[in-house]
């Protein structure tokens, strides 16, 4: 079986993808329930949320707090202006911090401003950088919080249904609580990257948006 990592509207970046926000604006992340937005690539999870990448020592909850209370807020209805706008501002900080960056990715797509490399090696030797620039990585809109939101799990399930609907070959994972914490490929995706990214974000919108 095959897993994909966090987003954005993926990102999570084509599909949820610090990782794809970073490079778009899905639902795919590098981990859940922190509050981010970006698709990482076919070789980790999806998830609906993003951040910085994962280190070994956290924040404590005031340092934390008072570090998200200064990061830009992203809204169900955020323009995917927007969305680009935030991201190119929190990856062009990585960068001028020394971040390696998917230049040639980003020269493929047209992009003015490329997103990080994506590796464990790379997050743990640049952490300083990550952790200096976290005051610029967006925050997902509430609804997409599990930590906020009483029915995430319960609209992510719908979110994977209506993937699957239009083709993915995927299943939702939770965590040992019973909380969405993103989806995993089967052996064969069934969606070429593109269309994953486009379905998302429809489906994203459908499953996120309903007021209970």
């Amino acid at each position: 079986m095959r897993n994909t990592k966090p987003l954005s509207p993926a990102v999570r970046t084509a599909a949820f993808s610090v990782c794809a926000l970073l490079a778009a604006t899905v639902l795919t992340a590098c981990g859940a329930g922190d509050g981010g937005d970006a698709k990482a690539g076919k070789d980790g999870v999806s998830t609906l949320e993003t951040g910085s990448p994962a280190s070994d020592g956290k924040p404590g909850a005031s340092e934390s707090s008072k570090t998200d209370s200064r990061r830009p807020q992203l809204r169900m209805d955020s323009s995917d202006e927007e969305r680009d706008r935030l991201g190119d501002a929190y990856n062009a900080c990585l960068q001028a911090h020394g971040v390696p960056m998917n230049t040639k990715r980003a020269g493929m797509a047209g992009a003015k401003q490329a997103a990080p490399m994506q590796s464990m090696e790379i997050a743990k030797k640049y952490k300083p950088a990550y952790d200096a620039c976290l005051v610029k990585l967006p925050l997902q809109p509430p609804e997409l919080d599990s930590n906020v939101n009483p029915h995430y799990t319960d609209q992510y399930r719908v979110f994977v249904k209506c993937l699957k609907a239009k083709g993915a070959h995927i299943h939702m994972t939770q965590d040992e609580h019973g909380v969405a914490n993103g989806y995993t490929y089967d052996d064969d995706n069934g969606m070429p990257e593109a269309e994953e990214f486009k379905a998302s974000k429809v489906c994203q919108k459908e499953s996120f948006s309903v007021k209970h």
